[in-house]
């Protein structure tokens, strides 16, 4: 099975490059990575069926799921998870911007960004996820 936590680590390592292609993309990947395990976690554990679809919303269904959840590490993750996605709206569509802003990006957020690899780690341990 897939495990979309190897986007976060290819992500570290394309961050060490210093060129701006590699910079957005690794911002690209980090949000994809941290989107696919709690997409999965949320399907297989919490039994969210209505997100296995496809639809235009579904980055959208999934952050509603997790801002709102009861769940402390979910919600915890949601703060990050919204910062990402901007991120990578930015690095993917905003051509004015170069890589010393996602730089400071990472560099601004890094202490969440640990603790968002460490929890998922954790939703990564559930038996059926």
């Amino acid at each position: 099975m897939f495990d979309w936590a190897k986007f976060i680590i290819l992500a570290k390592i394309l961050f060490k490059r210093l060129d701006e292609e590699s910079i957005c993309t690794a911002i690209s990947r980090f949000y994809y990575g941290v989107f696919g395990v709690v997409r999965r976690y949320l399907i297989n554990v919490e039994h969210k069926y209505h997100l296995a679809g496809r639809g235009g919303s579904i980055h959208n269904d999934v952050y509603d799921e997790i801002k709102d959840s009861n769940d402390s590490t979910l919600k915890e993750i949601s703060k990050i998870f919204h910062k990402l996605r901007i991120a990578r709206n930015e690095a993917d569509y905003d051509s004015n911007l170069d890589a010393e802003h996602f730089k400071k990006f990472f560099r601004n957020n890094k202490k969440e960004l640990i603790i968002v690899f460490d929890s998922l780690e954790y939703l990564k341990s559930n038996p059926i996820y």
